[in-house]
């Protein structure tokens, strides 16, 4: 059976784009004071709301955190950031300046969310305009209060799950099922799997490929058959497929290229809602053609007869 949640998703193109500054804060630990409004699954209206009152935690060990992936690059970048003080301390030329800013370099990596106290987080989101409702789970780290003690200290998190899972940005419902669920896929594992959200567009891509009827035994072979009868989408899918190759073939996929790469697809996807457009008007030419006289239009669409591409090095590459 399939999902009506993700049939719901698939909703006619509207003037939402995806939004590259919204997930681009979810890609690391956030404040949860400040967290922001989501797109809801349900609806896709912005509005989808962390419930503070619905969150539970149980403490998480620091060892058990350490195998966290995201967790261990945010914690390496720390440790690299402070790098360079740690080094101007060593140094011959030791001064008061230094010190003091040594001192505050310890003090705000000591604060540092990174280095707080780990959580598991389970809790609900709800959204403002539908009131439906969707569950999350992730690590929620609390800082060390330092010198100043403060009692205000504002716990930073970072959700790995949701479910069902947010769609980053609208699916027209002229999408083939077969690509949408791809997608899917891809969105519900940017959040905790990169590597596997890019497999996953890479999948959409070749679904796209095979969809257009585009002759090729490999996606590259596919993507340069694609450039004659679109041009623009195979412009844009032979730097996609680079993202792609790197979740299938690495384990280093950027989050932000990644968030890129779908805001790319994007627009790619756009070319069902202009076939559609296209569809839906030919009564219409029909009907004018047949008015004004058919025998004086010398201008005709015809489907673009495809053509294998020759071979070329990035082939072995898939």
């Amino acid at each position: 059976m399939k999902d009506t949640t993700q049939e719901r998703a698939q909703t006619p193109q509207t003037n939402m784009a995806m939004d590259i500054t919204l997930w681009s804060k979810l890609i690391g630990y956030s404040s949860i004071k400040s967290y922001p409004l989501l797109p809801c699954p349900h609806c896709q209206k912005n509005e989808l709301k962390l419930e503070h009152e619905s969150i539970q935690s149980r403490q998480l060990s620091k060892e058990s955190l350490a195998k966290n992936r995201k967790y261990k690059a945010e914690k390496a970048k720390l440790l690299q950031s402070s790098e360079p003080m740690t080094q101007s301390i060593k140094a011959e030329d030791i001064t008061l300046w230094k010190i003091i800013g040594a001192v505050a370099s310890v003090h705000d990596s000591y604060t540092n969310p990174i280095n707080g106290s780990p959580h598991l987080l389970n809790c609900f989101f709800t959204c403002q305009s539908c009131q439906e409702s969707v569950s999350a789970s992730g690590i929620k780290l609390i800082p060390e209060k330092g010198f100043l003690n403060s009692d205000d200290v504002i716990p930073h998190v970072k959700f790995d799950h949701f479910s069902p899972p947010l769609v980053m940005f609208p699916i027209s419902k002229n999408v083939p099922d077969s690509i949408s669920e791809e997608l899917f896929d891809a969105f519900k594992y940017f959040h905790f799997d990169p590597s596997s959200s890019a497999a996953k567009l890479r999948r959409a891509m070749e679904r796209f490929c095979d969809h257009q009827q585009i002759e090729g035994n490999n996606l590259n072979r596919k993507v340069q058959n694609l450039a004659k009868p679109h041009p623009e989408e195979a412009m844009y899918l032979e730097a996609l497929k680079l993202v792609g190759n790197e979740g299938t073939h690495g384990n280093n996929v950027d989050e932000l290229d990644l968030l890129y790469a779908f805001q790319i697809f994007e627009f790619v996807l756009e070319l069902y809602d202009r076939q559609a457009r296209f569809d839906a008007l030919q009564n219409v030419y029909d009907k004018l053609a047949e008015k004004v006289g058919k025998e004086k239009l010398q201008l005709k669409y015809e489907p673009p007869i495809m053509h294998e591409a020759l071979p070329t090095k990035c082939d072995k590459q898939g």
